[in-house]
């Protein structure tokens, strides 16, 4: 089920309401977020509104049945009170709380790594894997794959963002590394030089001789993710990326972040 099942709502309305207790200001702030968010995007409106009080007033009544928006108002006060936190102990633990209703309940949904929001729920390894990219790749380059990853699993998909995002987040470390000198180096910059330079280039995996590997195989996994990009608006090819070429952007984005960290490509000596 991809809303709140309907024996997870009287969980995560007695956790919103302790939210809401200790932070009397929270409640306002959700409220305009929540009317901002339908004015700006036509998702919700007033609508989403009825739903926070169904929570905090127990009115079952307003709860939409596919339980989708109730979600949302979960997401919306992680990122709220997350941004608000001194006590970071304090948090982790109160985040704790609500994620471990979702684990047990089956939900489809997650609290992200950062604490401030909802994720699909998907296999912990791969989770694992980007989140050991992030973690050894300098931080412009873990930034955005963190954008990138919530962009394509976070509450609101963003398949264009996502894409763009993992982008980025190869550019951080592929450029300087690469074309040092070029200051308005891109992805499609980095391929260039790399086929120009192919001599001065290794990859630290062996190849079936146990010699170091030629870098073809590396440049095409950035040539993959730098053309399949739609960049152009306007163009005769522009077009939206779709969420699986969001998804898998993002996990190619992961593995070639490992790779550059740790000098997976070197320069021969």
């Amino acid at each position: 089920m991809e809303g709140v099942p309907e024996y997870l709502a009287g969980e995560l309305q007695m956790w919103l309401l302790n939210q809401f207790a200790g932070y009397r200001r929270l409640e306002g702030e959700l409220r305009l977020r929540l009317r901002l968010q339908g004015s700006l995007h036509g998702k919700y409106g007033d609508d989403l509104l009825d739903v926070v009080d169904a929570f905090l007033y127990w009115n079952p009544d307003s709860v939409w049945d596919d339980g989708e928006e109730d979600d949302d108002v979960v997401d919306l006060t992680l990122e709220q009170e997350a941004a608000w936190q001194s006590e970071v102990d304090a948090w982790k633990a109160r985040a704790g709380e609500v994620e471990e209703i979702l684990r047990t309940g089956g939900s489809a949904w997650r609290v992200n790594r950062r604490l401030n929001g909802l994720e699909r729920r998907i296999d912990e390894t791969v989770t694992a894997a980007v989140d050991m990219a992030a973690k050894t790749a300098q931080e412009e380059a873990a930034d955005h794959l963190a954008t990138a990853w919530r962009a394509a699993y976070g509450r609101d998909p963003d398949p264009d963002k996502a894409y763009n995002e993992a982008v980025k987040a190869v550019e951080a470390l592929a450029c300087p590394l690469v074309c040092p000198n070029n200051s308005r180096g891109t992805l499609g910059t980095v391929i260039r030089d790399l086929r120009n330079q192919t001599t001065s280039w290794e990859l630290a995996i062996g190849d079936s001789a146990g010699q170091p590997s030629s870098i073809d195989r590396l440049v095409g996994m950035l040539e993959l993710l730098w053309q399949g990009q739609s960049r152009h608006a306007g163009g005769p090819n522009s077009r939206r990326q779709t969420q699986v070429e969001a998804e898998a952007s993002v996990h190619l984005a992961a593995t070639l972040l490992q790779w550059l960290t740790s000098a997976v490509l070197r320069r021969k000596s």
